[in-house]
């Protein structure tokens, strides 16, 4: 039997950053997962990953403290200086914009490629002598009041004091703990797709609202690229999948009563589409529902929300700090296993994730509405917004955080 004071279970971004993070604090760790490569290896111009995030403040510091940032290929990232929010009436004043120069910060958000974090996270691991891959899967797992224990299907077994759930929204662990997760189910597919386009972005995020409930965004890459996320009801985003690169870019440019198009002029596709279904999950409980809790939810095995704020990676991330915070500031008289510790991990998170898959899942709801009185209200909220400087400056320190 292996000992160790950490099991990690998920080689997705959220369990690599929590092994490298929790490792730097002397900790013992047994990273277990059935595949560790991030697929997509992009090294030139020509080669983008469609999965692409917009990360926080919050998320580069993060990066940064664990000297992850530093270590990434900054022609690759793209700074966000301004965002660019529309309604589905087609009119200039439904406009909701925000400005980095207008809130006196250097920038609104980093896109990145979500290969590339894992990649830089991965060379950062191979420094830490604390963490031990295993490519394997876990087959069961038994938690006790003195330990947890993990199984794999290859007949290895690891003991530790905790075992952190970074198993993605299908969570096996979270399953078999019996933890009960709504799930709303919003009947649309995320289609995701990188551009060329034709005309400078000018690192200008946009995101329109469209007649039938979808939504468009567009997101800045290096060198003239787009990153696109199209929330689609189902039967669309099965018909965006199957166009070819001619069709799929004519589609896009003409998304928006046009818009698309004079504001970024010819597009074409540069990766195949890819798509995945959109849903709003949340665990009840973040860590087991026990007297002697040994295993913690992290990342989308915890929660699950829709892309339109594009902050489900940076509530993940969040999730990781918080960890990592409260384990290096516990009480020395404290283990990391002591209860008292876990459920101050459980109760600091409830919070932010309830408020932000809340918010997410009301402006969703509100947009998809095909109330005619709800669609002039919404648009000329969005205005009123618009010209609020406080209320912009709040929003924008919100989204910031």
């Amino acid at each position: 039997m292996n000992s160790y004071d950490l099991i990690i279970v998920g080689a997705g971004i959220a369990g690599k950053a929590t092994a490298l993070r929790l490792a730097r604090l002397g900790l013992k760790i047994v990273h277990i997962a059935p595949n560790f490569d991030p697929g997509i290896h992009c090294n030139d111009d020509l080669t983008w990953d469609s999965r692409i995030y917009a990360l926080s403040s919050s998320s580069q510091q993060l990066l940064s403290d664990m000297n992850v940032w530093a270590a990434m290929d900054h022609g690759r990232t793209q700074i966000v200086s301004d965002m660019r929010i529309f309604g589905d009436s087609g009119q200039a004043q439904d406009e909701l914009h925000f400005s980095a120069y207008s809130a006196t910060v250097p920038q609104l958000a980093w896109i990145v490629e979500a290969s590339h974090i894992e990649r830089t996270l991965d060379a950062a691991s191979q420094f830490q002598g604390n963490i031990q891959r295993i490519t394997d899967k876990i087959s069961d797992f038994i938690s006790t009041k003195d330990a947890v224990t993990v199984h794999t299907e290859s007949g290895q077994s690891f003991t530790a004091k905790l075992l952190i759930a970074a198993d993605g929204a299908r969570s096996p662990i979270r399953e078999k703990l019996q933890i009960e997760t709504p799930i709303n189910d919003y009947g649309q597919t995320a289609v995701v797709a990188n551009f060329e386009c034709e005309l400078d972005h000018q690192g200008t995020a946009c995101q329109w609202f469209l007649e039938n409930g979808e939504i468009l965004a567009l997101l800045p890459l290096p060198n003239k690229k787009l990153s696109m996320v199209w929330s689609a009801q189902a039967a669309h985003a099965e018909q965006l999948q199957q166009c070819n690169p001619e069709t799929l870019s004519s589609a896009v440019m003409a998304a928006a009563f046009g818009s698309v198009r004079q504001r970024f002029g010819t597009l074409k596709v540069i990766t195949n589409p890819k798509n995945f279904p959109l849903r709003r999950m949340k665990a009840q409980r973040i860590i087991a529902p026990d007297q002697h809790p040994r295993i913690i939810l992290i990342g989308d095995a915890a929660h699950v929300m829709h892309p339109l704020a594009g902050q489900g990676l940076n509530l993940g991330l969040r999730d990781v700090a918080t960890l990592g915070q409260l384990i290096e500031t516990k009480e020395a008289f404290r283990s990391i296993d002591d209860p008292v510790l876990l459920r101050r991990y459980e109760r600091s998170r409830h919070g932010d994730t309830d408020a932000l898959l809340f918010t997410t899942d009301q402006l969703q709801k509100l947009f998809a509405s095909p109330s005619g009185l709800l669609k002039t209200v919404r648009n000329m909220g969005m205005g009123l917004v618009n010209r609020s400087r406080f209320l912009k400056r709040q929003l924008i320190k919100k989204a910031l955080s």
